[in-house]
């Protein structure tokens, strides 16, 4: 299965185009594709659990999770199947939109007593936004994302001697 350029999570609460504005979704989009053109997917937090939706994390370039009021709740009601949602995702792609919401939001322990933060592996090296950021900063953090998500680790060659004894 080929990746996306960027995939975005959110609750159906950020999804809702009306004629005044964008849903989050096509808003983030636009944000990215200022500098080029990008293909995209969007998954509501209700489709994580479906198939294919860990494969779409896994293999995008770049994850922007909306994490409004409405995906913190479904966060902190989801049941402890032992793997955090976001799982597949490695924070280095990952950028979180906090709308509505803030960064203590997810930190403090929910009356499960679990974190919403858990959701995320290595939570504090996620990237995070307030949605009230500026459009081109942004912009400038999803092509930043984008173009360290291609960027081919360095080849590291090592010095090793083979004996063979016969």
């Amino acid at each position: 299965m080929s990746g996306v350029d960027v995939c975005v999570v959110c609750n159906s609460d950020a999804e809702t185009d009306d004629q005044d504005s964008l849903s989050w979704s096509k808003y983030i989009i636009q944000q990215a594709s200022v500098s080029t053109a990008v293909t995209s997917r969007t998954l509501l937090d209700t489709d994580l659990s479906r198939p294919g939706a860990a494969d779409a994390l896994r293999t995008a370039r770049v994850v922007v999770v909306v994490v409004s009021r409405g995906h913190l709740d479904y966060l902190t009601s989801c049941v402890d199947e032992g793997d955090p949602t976001y799982g597949a995702c490695s924070p280095e792609r990952g950028l979180i939109l906090l709308c509505g919401v803030s960064d203590s939001d997810l930190v403090q322990p929910s009356s499960s007593g679990r974190k919403a933060s858990y959701h995320f592996p290595r939570y504090s090296d996620w990237r995070r936004v307030q949605y009230s950021v500026e459009q081109s900063v942004l912009a400038e953090k999803l092509n930043a994302l984008m173009s360290t998500s291609t960027a081919q680790p360095p080849v590291e060659l090592l010095p090793t001697t083979a004996h063979c004894e016969v």
